[in-house]
Parts: C-alpha cells; structure tokens; sequence
C-alpha cells in the first residue's frame, strides 16, 4: 500500500525484539493506529526523541492491508509537551487521559474530534499557569460523548419528560448511573441507585454538552458542591463503560491532584445517593 502521512499523538510505546518499537497512535485522519518502528530503538534520526507518550508529531506510515500492524516510515515532531514531566501532577492527569483516551478508543473508528479533544487537553496542561478542579471531569465527559455514551441531561430517561434546571428544585433532579439518565419525580424508584443533582449542577453540564466542539478553555473552578457532583457524575458514568481498569489511575488517586482528591473510581457525595 502506498505512503499515508497524518498529525498523530503518539498514546504508547513498547519495544519490540532488540530494535524495534511497537507505538500506537491516535491520528488525525486515520483513527487509532498501531504500527512497528524497525529500528526506532537505535535509530538516530528517523525516530529521534519522537515516539514517547504526549508527542504530537507529524506522521509517515504504510497501512496494513488487514488488522496487523502498520509500518512506520517516519516521524517529525510538531511538539513536544514537556511541562507534565516537570510536575507530578500535570504528568499524572495527561498519562491518564492518554490511557483513557486508548482504552475508550477502539481502533480506526475514532474521529477527528476525539483527536482535537486530546490535543485541546495536552496543549491546555502544557500551557495553562493553573488548572480547574474540572478540567478532567470536562475531558472525560466530552470523550464518553464522542466514543458514544453521551448521558441524557435533557428529559426523563423512563417517561421522556422534559426537565429544566430552572423548573425542578434540587432533590427532584436525579441521576441514575445505570440508565445514564436523568429521572423525574414519578420515575424515581425506576433508575436502581441514584443521586442528587442540584440546579446549578445541571445547568452547567447541559452547556458543556451543547457548547460548539471543541472548547475554547477548559471550564473555570465552581463551587465545592458542583464539583463533587460532576465528579459523582462523570466517574459513575465510566464505571459503566471502561472495559478495564487504567494503570494510571493509581497513580493518579496516589498524588491527589484534586481539591477533593475525587477522581475517577473514588465515590463522590455519598449522603446523596439512594436506592432506587
């Protein structure tokens, strides 16, 4: 097959045999890709310092004509994301997103969004003097919307009632993780555990999930109480979907990057939830 070139972000890299490196990539025009670097375990300016993890780079490759690995011909790099190796904590959130981002990814169905959502968060940790609360629980909601599983914040999952954050006062707004949906008051015993959202919760995640694609910044910090219910939210929500636990997640809950140390797989507002 002929010479395909694309932007890549370089996701892992593992060697392969005394030479060689097996590295997978989420492109721009191709979707998730893995291939063999021959040589790139010694070479000297083909592959230079361009296939560790975060890398963006320019990508020269030769598909495969099945489901075996494609041949990398060559890299040039675009950018190199240095500044989460030089803080534990911006290293810690972009090695997870780039595991979740894997995982969540199955092979060339990606799109170019989820590339742009990636390379959005990468940039945003290379470059931003501070970071919100919610920067991961924004990241890790617009990638369940764009791999599929985007929850319904709009009307009733059982009855198909509308719910809006400015007619429904906090207790009647409930989520349930299993149905992905909200429940209105007469549905409420029909969603298994649920919990609590308040008005001002919702209002925000119905704008992230209707704002334009991708986001210009990631969203500002807001109250204590609106982020461990988007954190509630989000980490529930991937427990329904991951289809394996993230190496990088004990990494991750080990150094506390939060205000409240919630982060995926750790429980949030437990005095709200219930059983339905």
């Amino acid at each position: 097959m002929q010479e395909e070139r694309t932007s890549a972000i370089v996701l892992r890299t593992r060697v392969h045999g005394e030479s060689d490196k097996i590295v997978t990539f989420l492109t721009q025009d191709w979707g998730k890709i893995t291939g063999i670097a021959k040589g790139a375990k010694r070479s000297r300016r083909r592959f230079v310092n361009v296939l560790e993890p975060f890398t963006h780079i320019r990508l020269r490759f030769r598909p495969s004509r099945s489901d075996d690995l494609a041949f990398i011909l060559g890299c040039e790099l675009v950018q190199a994301f240095r500044r989460p190796s030089q803080d534990l904590q911006r290293f810690a959130l972009a090695s997870y997103i780039v595991e979740l981002t894997d995982v969540m990814v199955a092979g060339r169905e990606a799109g170019q969004e989820i590339y742009a959502l990636l390379l959005h968060a990468l940039a945003s940790l290379e470059e931003s003097s501070s970071l919100s609360s919610l920067f991961l629980s924004a990241f890790e909601l617009r990638l369940l919307v764009e791999v599929g599983y985007a929850p319904n914040l709009r009307t009733c999952h059982v009855c198909g009632t509308s719910i809006s954050p400015r007619e429904t006062d906090g207790p009647a707004l409930l989520f349930s993780p299993s149905l992905s949906g909200l429940l209105c008051p007469r549905c409420d015993t029909q969603g298994g555990a649920t919990f609590r959202l308040s008005p001002a919760t919702l209002s925000l995640l119905q704008t992230w999930l209707a704002s334009e694609y991708p986001p210009g910044v990631f969203p500002a910090d807001r109250s204590p109480r609106i982020y461990q219910e988007t954190r509630s939210l989000v980490s529930r929500l991937l427990a329904q979907h991951l289809p394996r636990p993230l190496k990088s997640l004990a990494f991750l809950e080990h150094i506390d990057v939060s205000p409240a140390a919630a982060v995926p797989g750790q429980a949030a507002c437990i005095d709200d939830v219930q059983s339905g």
